[in-house]
């Protein structure tokens, strides 16, 4: 059976620019989708990929704020190269029947 290959995106946030990619969280307590940033290099002090997570983070609720989605950092990601985030299942789906309705 073949696997279906996650694309890779270009973007930018905060003046830097990212590869991200999107996979489903297969924790059953954090069901959601993955954001994952990929850097360019790896993190030797872990502050500095937090100081950076946390940038990405406030960007990420600034511009995710007003339609009703919500990001979490995921701090199971084992990646020195990624900063992840998962966006709750429960964020996706509203956001998807606002869509229906007519009302986004």
């Amino acid at each position: 059976m073949a696997q279906a290959v996650n694309p890779l995106y270009s973007i930018t946030v905060e003046g830097k620019k990212y590869r991200l990619q999107f996979d489903v969280n297969d924790n059953p307590t954090k069901k959601g989708v993955k954001m994952q940033f990929i850097l360019d290099q790896e993190f030797e002090d872990p502050r500095d990929k937090q100081e950076l997570a946390n940038k990405i983070s406030v960007a990420l609720q600034k511009r995710f704020g007003d339609a009703g989605i919500m990001v979490d950092y995921d701090d199971r990601n084992p990646y020195r190269n990624v900063i992840g985030f998962i966006v709750p299942l429960a964020s996706v789906s509203n956001m998807l029947v606002k869509i229906l309705k007519g009302e986004a």
